[in-house]
Order: structure tokens, then C-alpha cells, then sequence
């Protein structure tokens, strides 16, 4: 299993994406898996409106971006309930998809929670900080200003990089992005 990880706005699921589609890669999303969790009736849905007040991705975001302290118990809540969630939809994706040349778990916090050794490599994407903000801005409908607090709010590219096993840089071209994916998808498979 190789994970997946890059900060926000880097085109990440783009990525993941390509793998599935070029390589027939059974992907899991960790962000999936969180918003699943947040959802009434789940476990984190009453943790999270206890301590925080809401359940909702946008107003945890907003909180989150102005409160480090807030991210880290939203962080120390939330981990331990995604990785054990992921733990079974991977075990089902293993059960699923036997053949398949190996499994591609994306996380955007996959080297901040300690996950890295998990995994048998790491690929991390980064793209452009302008790039990003209208990624960002686009998707989430937020201004350019609060988009840059997100990515402030994360790590540094240089701080996965540290880690990656393969680098994939998104400048914006789709079959730029296309080539990346194939040649590592070659050198995992065959290396």
C-alpha cells in the first residue's frame, strides 16, 4: 500500500484519480472516510458537536485556521477514528481487489499523523501557490486571503518532501499530470 498525500489546493485527488484510471489502482480517501464519520448517527458527529459546537466541514475549517489549539484536539479526536475506519475499507479493498498491483490511501495530513511508516512509499503532490489559491478559492468558494490561511494552516511542502519516495508536481497541464502518473505506476510495478 502506498499513500497519497499533499497539502490543500495541490490536486491531490486529481492524482488519485489518474491512478485508479491509468492503472486500476483501488483508491481510499482519508478526507472521505472523515466525512463519513462527521455524518449524524456516526461516531464523530456527537464528539465533535460536543466540543466544537458543529459538525459541519466549513465551520471546523474556519475555527480550525484561526485556532491551532483547536486543531490539535480536532486532530487528536479525529485520527484515531479515521485510522481505524480505513483500516476496514482497506481490508475490503484488499479483499476486493486481490489483484490489483497495490492500494493508494490519500491523506492530506498522512506525514503529520505519524502515518508515513505505514506504508510501503510516499508520493506527494505540490502545485504552484497561485495555482492553489484559485484552486482553493474555486472549489471552496472562499477568498483568495482565507484560501492562503488554509495553506498556511498546514505544512510546508518541504516538510512531506522530506519523506516522498516519488515528487508529482501539478503545473496545471492534465496530460503533464498523466505523464507523472504512468512513469511512477511503471516504476512501482516493475522495480
Amino acid at each position: 500500500m502506498w499513500g497519497l498525500t499533499g497539502g490543500i489546493g495541490t490536486g491531490k485527488s486529481t492524482v488519485a484519480r489518474l491512478f485508479s484510471e491509468l492503472g486500476g489502482i483501488p483508491v481510499l480517501d482519508a478526507d472521505q472516510v472523515a466525512r463519513q464519520l462527521r455524518e449524524p448517527g456516526q461516531p464523530a458527529h456527537r464528539a465533535l458537536l460536543d466540543r466544537f459546537g458543529t459538525a459541519d466541514r466549513k465551520e471546523l475549517r474556519s475555527l480550525l485556521t484561526r485556532d491551532p489549539a483547536a486543531r490539535a484536539e480536532l486532530e487528536a479526536l479525529l485520527h484515531p477514528m479515521i485510522r481505524s475506519a480505513s483500516r476496514d475499507q482497506l481490508e475490503t479493498l484488499h479483499r476486493t481487489h486481490p489483484t490489483a498491483p497495490f492500494l493508494l490511501y490519500e491523506a492530506t495530513l498522512l506525514i503529520e499523523s505519524g502515518r508515513a511508516p505505514d506504508f510501503e512509499g510516499i508520493i506527494v503532490v505540490t502545485a504552484p501557490l497561485p495555482d492553489r489559491l484559485a484552486r482553493i478559492s474555486t472549489r471552496d468558494g472562499v477568498s483568495p486571503t482565507d484560501a492562503l490561511a488554509l495553506i498556511e494552516a498546514q505544512s510546508p511542502d518541504s516538510y512531506r518532501l522530506q519523506v516522498a519516495d516519488h515528487h508529482i508536481q501539478n503545473l496545471g497541464s492534465i496530460e503533464d499530470l498523466k505523464a507523472q502518473v504512468r512513469k511512477i505506476l511503471d516504476q512501482i510495478k516493475s522495480p
